[in-house]
């Protein structure tokens, strides 16, 4: 006998929480599948960008580092792109034996643009006992960066170490940059406690950012085109 309850054959009722539940299971499965994209997303960045690493120019070398990898370094560039950014850049090896790196920013949801050495497997073999990074460039007034790395720059765990620079435009000019002066930050924030071991330093690179070395905003970056062209690295 039917009971007294909804009419045989009725939809059953689903509870406010019924609903909730299922629509909070939903939202996961969505996060989930758009966080997977995104990780899938960078991976093909990556992948994409070390393909197209660039050997240095004849005779553009880490001078003063011992590693036989310092005399044949390749180049690629890392742009916000990765992060779903529009700034773009590349690199060119003049006949001259420099490095151009040159791009547009956008700060339209994005905020850098940078290249750095290709290969982390083993140290650039900077000596213990170094003291600076010395960079001889031509600059175009706007701020950037010479950064250390110590591990894969594609984990976001491992800090980077970064010391900014002031270019002038269309002047060569000389920077010492003290390593004891180098901060390391990740994805733009300070990294409090770090310290820098340049023996384990892999990989070396040049970058213009929103954020500066201490993850203050940098009062030189800004929408438009920018272009620094690299004469010499050096550890002194």
């Amino acid at each position: 006998e039917p009971s007294s309850g909804a009419p045989v054959g009725a939809m059953p009722r689903i509870g406010f929480a019924n609903v909730a539940a299922l629509l909070a299971g939903a939202g996961v499965a969505y996060s989930t599948w758009r966080v997977v994209g995104f990780v899938r997303g960078i991976r093909e960045y990556r992948d994409s960008a070390k393909a197209g690493a660039l050997p240095a120019p004849d005779g553009f070398v880490l001078d003063g580092a011992t590693a036989e990898r310092a005399k044949a370094l390749k180049w690629f560039v890392i742009d916000d792109q990765v992060m779903g950014g529009r700034s773009q850049s590349a690199l060119n090896m003049t006949s001259d034996g420099h490095i151009e790196f040159a791009g547009v920013i956008n700060t339209k949801g994005g905020g850098f643009c940078s290249c750095r050495t290709l290969g982390d497997e083993e140290p650039l073999g900077i000596p213990g006992g170094a003291d600076a990074i010395e960079v001889i460039a031509e600059g175009d007034g706007r701020q950037y960066k010479i950064s250390l790395s110590t591990d894969d720059s594609w984990v976001m765990s491992a800090p980077s170490w970064g010391h900014d620079f002031n270019t002038e435009p269309g002047k060569v000019r000389t920077w010492r940059l003290p390593l004891l002066n180098f901060t390391a930050t990740k994805q733009g924030r300070k990294v409090e406690g770090a310290t820098l071991d340049v023996s384990k330093v892999t990989g070396i690179g040049v970058g213009h950012s929103l954020y500066d070395m201490h993850g203050n905003p940098n009062p030189h970056f800004g929408d438009g085109p920018f272009k620094i062209t690299v004469h010499a690295l050096r550890v002194v």
